[in-house]
């Protein structure tokens, strides 16, 4: 009776969770460019200089998700079922540690196009939009799996 509790459908449970996060990204960003451009615009002391430190911090946020955290997301074996891979709390848990990387890459990008309004961090935003939709579960199982 050792056994961990396993997930009724792993698989559902973090495509629900992969979806809830890119719909969240894209509601916090719309919601902070609503809120300035038809609201009240914030004003912000050295805007030049926030716009680029915001968008910097979003980006490297973004190249160390991508380039540290997706290594760490285990490719299913050959012959192991969908259920079976994402019933592995280590392969779930980096997901969810990559996934939320990239969405913090997008949440800090929104505020500071919030903030200053510049597009660099509006691009910024982008591309964690474009890199959270880019690693959904099934791309993070892998090349290496067949197909169920």
């Amino acid at each position: 009776m050792d056994r961990a509790p396993q997930l009724a459908s792993a698989p559902r449970v973090v495509r629900v969770l992969h979806i809830a996060l890119i719909v969240g990204l894209v509601l916090s960003g719309a919601t902070l460019y609503l809120v300035r451009r038809v609201l009240q615009r914030p004003s912000v002391e050295d805007a030049p200089v926030l716009t680029l430190v915001l968008a910097a911090v979003a980006i490297v946020l973004l190249v160390l998700a991508v380039g540290a955290l997706r290594p760490r997301v285990p490719e299913r074996r050959p012959r192991q079922d969908p259920n079976a891979y994402w019933s592995e709390a280590g392969t779930r848990g980096a997901a969810i540690v990559l996934w939320a990387a990239i969405e913090g890459a997008g949440l800090v990008a929104a505020v500071g196009y919030f903030l200053t309004g510049g597009t660099a961090p509006a691009v910024g935003f982008a591309l964690a939009l474009a890199t959270l939709i880019l690693f959904p579960p099934g791309r993070l199982e892998g090349d290496g799996a067949v197909s169920d």
